[in-house]
């Protein structure tokens, strides 16, 4: 890759994903954005590429080259406690090679809050939707 910048991973397409990909990309960021189709709305200059990153040889296959991995892909809300723990593990295998893994999550973990949002809550989800959430980031900073 001598002298090109190095390349960024883009897990999903909704619109935390391709909010990512504008933002790296106008910065000038070489930028790969992965989904099952292959097609996307991005900006020029971005690679579409198919692929199922709940596979740990296909994410590692994706990933190849990649200084950073943006894990913000999702799964059906339905599906949540089936999909997304294979998910996170497969996206974890394919950053491993020396890729920084970011992930792209939400507020579900936390559960019912009153007050304020704080970094030092702990997780109380109810549900099995916020429950996932935790695992699969207690999954990541393992």
């Amino acid at each position: 890759m001598g002298g090109e910048l190095p390349l960024k991973v883009v897990f999903g397409t909704g619109p935390l994903s391709l909010a990512v990909a504008r933002a790296l990309s106008g910065k000038g960021d070489p930028v790969r954005v992965v989904n099952r189709s292959g097609r996307a709305a991005v900006p020029a200059g971005v690679e579409v590429v198919a692929g199922d990153a709940s596979k740990p040889a296909e994410a590692r296959r994706l990933c190849q080259e990649a200084s950073v991995v943006y894990h913000c892909a999702s799964a059906p809300y339905s599906m949540w406690p089936k999909l997304h723990p294979p998910l996170m593990d497969a996206i974890i295998e394919g950053a491993s090679a020396g890729a920084k893994l970011v992930f792209g999550d939400n507020l579900y973990a936390y559960g019912p809050v009153d007050g304020p949002l704080t970094e030092d809550l702990l997780w109380r989800a109810t549900g099995p939707n916020g429950r996932t959430r935790a695992q699969i980031a207690e999954t990541l900073s393992a």
